[in-house]
């Protein structure tokens, strides 16, 4: 018979005690990572930790957080899915896997986590906001709207659920409500930058824009290196004509994100206004070199290419414009322009009419081609141009006169002069004197 081997218990009782020790140095490192947000060291610690305790749930728990934190969302899930077999009362869990669902847009998944988490805690704050983020995501927005409502109500210092409500608000169109509610938070926390950079868009969508600049100004104080608000600041700057202001923002921008293509853009612009069309080049070079497919930098550089003459340059660029975004009305728009300065009417009627195909009722290209058709005397088709104009504003003064002037041409006096009484009646002067001189 072979002898049984003893294990003795004081040292099965050591090696235990090792293990656990073991496990809480690598769970405390692991949880250090994760703050200091050294997330591939994290990651490692806590799978330490999970190899030498299987069941231990708050390493699953916090590898799950880790995997969020590094766009691993299908992994995290699994993750979270282990905390709350191991521990169902595990609420954080609950809470994360529904936002980790919310992301891959598996709404009903979502849904029911947070639903369960209100079950374990219906006085949690942050269920019922993203709660209500989730409805967003669904434009379900009168309930995303209720369940911010009870966040607020639960915690009337909870910033994140009134940026998330005025979020709501803005998308049922119901702008000066959302300015309303961000107004609100500003009162309670007049530290937190991004109230004033959210009510700043909510005024730029109203079109008060000097308000909107006024917020941009307060949000970057309190956040002077806010990449985004500067080029937002700067796109307001710019419309209110303070170009130089726009190139300001958009620098120090520059300074902290030399490859951020937007910024590149948004100084072309500025730079447009102020004439420098070498400079704007440049830029705009810049951020197609950063952003292969940015059809409005062609644009945008095609429009200082003719500027300086270089007019091959400048097709080549809108006609690369068409071809990433077929769609783009003003590149066949400033296509046709620069053809039309060097006497291509034919290519310019071409490009008017390829962009009215995708815009037909937009009066200022109609207005155009009429112009260019009546300039090569297609005096039929001017006609129609200017009808369709009526048709859609009949107190389009221009194409009244430019109709009736036509009609002259064509010696159908009587219907000239029903044109020219109707830019008449609408105040115009040269109405008036082209009525005496051809009507009775």
């Amino acid at each position: 018979m072979k002898k049984k081997h003893i294990f003795p218990f004081f040292l099965f009782l050591n090696m235990f005690v090792y293990a656990q020790t073991n496990q809480n140095v690598h769970f405390k490192q692991g949880v250090s990572f994760l703050i200091k947000k050294k997330y591939n060291e994290a990651l490692v610690e806590f799978n330490k930790v999970i190899i030498i305790e299987p069941k231990n749930a708050e390493a699953y728990y916090n590898r799950a957080v880790v995997y969020s934190n590094i766009e691993q969302t299908n992994e995290a899930i699994v993750d979270y899915s282990k905390t709350i077999e191991l521990n169902p009362k595990k609420i954080e869990a609950f809470i994360n896997r529904g936002s980790a669902y919310s992301k891959l847009n598996h709404f009903a998944e979502a849904l029911s986590d947070f639903n369960k988490a209100l079950e374990i805690n219906p006085q949690k704050v942050e269920v019922y906001n993203n709660r209500g983020y989730l409805f967003s995501l669904q434009k379900r927005y009168d309930l995303a709207i209720k369940d911010f409502d009870k966040a607020i109500k639960l915690n009337p210092k909870y910033s994140l659920a009134y940026i998330n409500k005025s979020f709501a608000c803005s998308a049922l169109g119901s702008d000066s409500i959302a300015i309303d509610v961000l107004s609100k938070l500003i009162k309670i926390n007049s530290d937190f930058s991004s109230a004033y950079f959210n009510r700043a868009i909510e005024y730029k969508q109203l079109g008060e824009n000097k308000k909107a600049l006024s917020d941009y100004n307060k949000g970057l104080d309190l956040e002077p290196n806010d990449i985004n608000a500067l080029i937002l600041r700067a796109e307001i700057k710019d419309q209110l004509g303070d170009d130089m202001g726009a190139v300001s923002d958009c620098s120090k921008a520059l300074e902290l994100d030399r490859k951020n293509s937007k910024i590149h853009y948004t100084r072309a612009l500025a730079l447009y206004d102020l004439k420098n069309y070498k400079m704007v080049i440049e830029d705009c070079t810049s951020a197609i070199e950063i952003k292969r497919e940015y059809w409005e930098a062609y644009i945008l550089r095609g429009n200082a290419y003719d500027f300086i003459d270089k007019y091959e340059d400048a097709l080549k660029d809108y006609s690369r414009a068409i071809e990433i975004n077929p769609k783009a009305i003003e590149a066949y728009d400033q296509r046709a322009v620069a053809r039309l300065s060097r006497n291509d009417l034919v290519g310019a009627l071409s490009d008017l009419s390829k962009a009215l195909v995708i815009a037909p009722n937009d009066i200022k290209l109609l207005e155009k081609r009429a112009v260019l058709k009546n300039a090569t005397k297609d005096y039929e088709g001017a006609l129609d141009d200017l009808t369709e104009i009526l048709e859609i504003n009949p107190q389009h003064i221009k194409a009244l006169l430019t109709r009736a002037d036509i009609f002259v041409i064509q010696n159908k006096l009587e219907d000239a002069c029903v044109d020219y009484k109707k830019a008449e009646a609408l105040g115009d002067i040269v109405a008036l004197s082209k009525r005496i001189f051809n009507c009775k």
